[in-house]
């Protein structure tokens, strides 16, 4: 096998909470993670040698500077193997509380480790995900995932039913996820932390009664447009609504497919990046929906 393409899915966090802070400055936190139908594709080729990234994004950096760079060159160092060119075509913006880069890199890890043959341990690849950043271990085996510390420790868990969603980016560009950590003040924050039975049986309420990101609050203080994507999702008939991860990405809940679709339609001519997307699970997908609401007249 010379050549490999991969869809890398975007996740969605339905509860997000910092629990501490450690020595090192990484924040430790406990956030139920939820892979969406919505995907990059990765082709990753053999060359005659060295690592090559290229991106269809020109907001996303190609070469050493991309995260794909560095999981290809932890992965393959010091081993004998010829090179590897990793061609992205992105569908998941970027910066966005989706998760669209760490997938990015999880899925070169797991690719190559295709691609040439490796056979590397289970364990190995996700001390190297980790390297690569605390969201990138959840991406190696996505679906739902109860993740706490800094990511490292996951219990990945068994989808019952579907859940539909509406997502909706603002098209703003935020600072970096670094930047919205380090203006999170624990003083501020609420809610208790949910106990682990809560998060991972939410069939009896509903997943509205599990939503919370203690990052929400930072990010709208700085983006108020954040509430009122909130305020219009509900609006729509969103059951609930919530920022992804560090934003500015902003999802609803829906009862189906269906009504998904109706929100999304509401939405389309307000909001340049408007999407339905359905909780996925498994690594390798066939495809996936693009479920495009953008209006025409949207960048």
């Amino acid at each position: 096998m010379d050549k490999l393409t991969l869809l890398s899915p975007a996740k969605i966090n339905l509860y997000l909470k910092i629990t501490g802070k450690r020595a090192d400055g990484y924040h430790e936190l406990k956030t139920l993670f939820q892979a969406v139908d919505i995907f990059d594709e990765l082709t990753l080729e053999k060359t005659a040698s060295g690592i090559e990234v290229i991106c269809d994004d020109p907001d996303i950096p190609g070469g050493e500077t991309n995260i794909a760079y560095k999981a290809a060159a932890l992965l393959l160092a010091g081993r004998n193997c010829p090179g590897v060119k990793i061609s992205i075509r992105k569908r998941i913006p970027s910066l966005a509380g989706l998760g669209g880069g760490s997938g990015n890199a999880a899925f070169t890890l797991t690719g190559i480790d295709r691609l040439f043959g490796l056979k590397t341990p289970k364990q190995e690849l996700a001390r190297l995900a980790l390297l690569c950043g605390s969201d990138v271990p959840f991406f190696l085996n996505p679906g739902r995932a109860l993740a706490e510390g800094v990511g490292e420790r996951l219990r990945n868990l068994i989808q019952t039913k579907k859940l539909h969603f509406v997502l909706v980016n603002p098209g703003i560009k935020k600072p970096s996820t670094k930047d919205i950590y380090r203006k999170f003040k624990f003083e501020l924050t609420k809610g208790s932390v949910f106990d682990d039975n809560t998060l991972l049986d939410f069939s009896n309420a509903g997943v509205k009664a599990i939503l919370f990101n203690d990052l929400e609050p930072v990010v709208a203080g700085l983006y108020p447009v954040i509430d009122r994507i909130k305020t219009d999702l509900l609006a729509a008939g969103a059951k609930g609504a919530l920022m992804s991860g560090s934003g500015l990405t902003v999802f609803g809940t829906a009862r189906s497919f269906r009504q998904a679709e109706e929100i999304a339609a509401q939405l389309g001519e307000k909001y340049p990046w408007v999407k339905t997307a359905t909780s996925f699970e498994g690594q390798e997908p066939k495809g996936g929906s693009d479920g495009d609401h953008r209006s025409k007249d949207s960048p």
